[in-house]
């Protein structure tokens, strides 16, 4: 009897891909000590026993284009440097989590502007914890320039090795994770061995809620929405403003002590906030950072309401919800009160203007109004035995005085001002006469001056140099827009184009005199040419950048060949003297060449040892 065995599947496998490199599992992902990515790269150079140069330049540089920076911050953070260096990680480690490994997650939340440090931070402390327990790592939480305190050992970070007292950049050509690329030393522990915790200051409250809340969003970057994160801010700030304060968004930027348009940027989504700022804002209305990445926020923003801080002051900053006939109620009862303005009734039932009343009941608001001017209460200068802001007297004088000056009057109304009055109409009722005569002579005065303006404009177009309208119109006495737009235009236009063509003349005489001093001997200093031509270097630099290179390039060439021959000079001195040391049968040693040379200052030590050596050499060949 034939037996039956079970069929074999002998079709190939499909294998999964296979990475170039040797794949560590990045350490912490989920927590809010997750590894950063320069640190991933420091264990990766370390487990396959080379340096992360080399690491980064012939390996992970051949996936991406332009190369790798291996000290650049950048790596860590959320603009296009980290998603570089995700990509090229990615597909040489064939691993897909890398971009936990920075802020990548956070770029529809937070701007790119001073996330990162430039240099390294750490805790001592968490690097001896981690050397006795597992592998060494640098957190990303460290990273990060806003976070100065490690929630763990409530202890500042630390910038310098306590050896050589060096920072560190985050990634190196030599970078070895935990420890100092200088020195070698570990970083978890001081020169003594020891952690130096008792001689830090204590953190701040702000700087420990910092780094708790950062640690947060760093440990559940893997469950979240990432690109509602930014919408997920405007609508918490949306439904908190709603809640706790009536709709003012002036009084909770007010509270978060934030700049009211930068608010209005983070509510309209205009701008992505700064890291610092929004946390900052987070921590001073007592909002839960879990409300960033809280998909049910309403239960959240409750909570929060009862550890807020804003207290909303209706007097100053909201406008309170009335409806017209609580308006009009609360208007009837403030005329059997003392009178007031309109603007004080306003004030005390919290709004900033009267517009609401008026628009509620404007028949009220204006006998509120008659009843604050009947008491006197409403300009001062309208009380009984108020001395008034000029006597009258005084002001005629000053009225016909400028009536029968010669020189050029103001305008009234700067008249008036000068005397006290908000306008000229008072003065104009009192003195209707001398106001009508001082407005006729003015305007005679402003049609001599306009008069005036096209010989004055012919006689500036004769001058050499030609002035500046601005000069002209100030001899004219009017303002030079005024001249442009209404009165010359085409009289400025022509004095401009004679200034250009003196400008163009100055220029070329300029030019012959740089190339006459070009071509002059010795060659002068360049600063001893701007002197003589009265210009500054900066003229020469935006007008003539080349002729003023050459005649840098010149006078330096002389100077060195003026040196050269000063050295000359003392190297022939050199040789007499150890010729004549030698005729007098004494050695010609460097010390006694030294005492016996004039100027020795002009060679050093060493070029004068080697001149004196070859002096004595050309005597021994002779």
């Amino acid at each position: 009897m034939q037996q039956d065995f079970e069929s074999w599947d002998l079709a190939p496998r499909a294998l999964s891909p296979r990475s170039r490199l040797y794949a560590p599992a990045p350490e912490g992902i989920g927590t809010a000590f997750v590894e950063s990515l320069a640190s991933y790269v420091a264990r990766l150079a370390e487990a396959h026993a080379v340096s992360a140069a080399d690491l980064v330049r012939r390996e992970l540089s051949r996936h991406t284009s332009p190369p790798l920076v291996f000290y650049s911050h950048g790596i860590n953070g959320l603009g296009e440097s980290a998603a570089r260096w995700v990509g090229a990680l990615g597909t040489a480690t064939c691993r897909s989590d890398l971009r936990y490994l920075t802020f990548l997650p956070f770029k529809h939340l937070f701007s790119n502007r001073l996330l990162l440090r430039t240099i390294r931070a750490w805790c001592p402390e968490c690097y001896q914890e981690m050397a006795a327990t597992g592998t060494v790592h640098e957190p990303l939480l460290w990273c990060l320039k806003l976070v100065e305190a490690c929630p763990r050992h409530r202890r500042l970070l630390t910038t310098a090795c306590s050896r050589c007292r060096q920072s560190l950049r985050p990634l190196y050509a030599g970078s070895r994770t935990g420890r100092c690329f200088q020195c070698g030393m570990g970083l978890g522990c001081t020169a003594g061995g020891t952690t130096d915790k008792g001689l830090d200051p204590a953190p701040t409250e702000y700087q420990l809620w910092v780094a708790d809340a950062v640690g947060q969003l760093l440990a559940h970057t893997p469950e979240m929405r990432q690109e509602t994160l930014g919408n997920r801010v405007r609508v918490v700030l949306a439904a908190y403003t709603e809640k706790f304060a009536e709709g003012n968004c002036a009084a909770v930027a007010e509270t978060a002590l934030c700049p009211i348009g930068v608010f209005y940027d983070w509510l309209y989504g205009n701008k992505r906030p700064q890291i610092d700022n929004l946390l900052r804002a987070w921590y001073h209305l007592k909002l839960p950072v879990s409300l960033i990445f809280s998909p049910d926020s309403e239960p959240l923003l409750w909570e929060a309401r009862g550890q807020t801080k804003i207290k909303i002051e209706r007097e100053r900053k909201v406008r309170p919800r009335r409806s017209r006939e609580q308006i009009r109620k609360a208007l009837e009862a403030v005329l059997d009160e003392q009178p007031r303005s309109l603007n004080e009734v306003a004030r005390t039932l919290g709004y900033t203007t009267a517009a609401p009343l008026r628009h509620a009941d404007p028949t009220v608001c204006a006998h509120i109004v008659t009843n604050y001017r009947r008491s006197e209460r409403s300009h001062w200068w309208s009380r009984r035995g108020t001395k008034p802001i000029c006597e009258l007297a005084q002001a005629q004088k000053v009225l016909e005085d400028h009536l029968r000056a010669e020189d050029r009057i103001p305008p009234l109304h700067r008249i008036t001002a000068s005397l006290g009055y908000a306008n000229e109409g008072y003065l104009r009722g009192k003195f209707p006469e001398l106001c009508r005569a001082l407005a006729a002579k003015i305007a005679r005065q402003r049609a001599e001056r306009v008069a005036a303006i096209e010989p004055a404009f012919e006689r500036a177009l004769q001058e050499n140099p030609p002035p500046t309208i601005r000069e002209v119109c100030r001899r004219i006495g009017l303002s030079a827009s005024r001249i442009r737009k209404a009165y010359a235009p085409a009289l400025c236009d022509i004095l401009k184009a004679r200034r250009r063509e003196y400008a163009e003349a100055c220029r070329a005489e300029l030019l012959n005199k740089l190339k006459t001093v070009l071509n002059e001997t010795p060659p002068a200093p360049p600063r001893g040419v701007y002197a003589r031509l009265g210009i500054t270097e900066s003229i020469a630099i935006h007008n003539f950048p080349e002729l003023r290179r050459a005649i840098i390039v010149r006078h330096r060439q002389y100077r060195h060949q003026q040196s050269c021959a000063r050295q000359e000079a003392v190297r022939q001195e050199i040789r007499a003297i150890v010729h004549g040391l030698h005729e007098q049968g004494v050695c010609p040693s460097v010390m006694r060449v030294w005492g016996l040379v004039k100027s020795r200052s002009l060679l050093k030590w060493k070029v004068f040892a080697e001149a004196v050596h070859d002096a004595r050499k050309a005597l021994s060949t002779t």
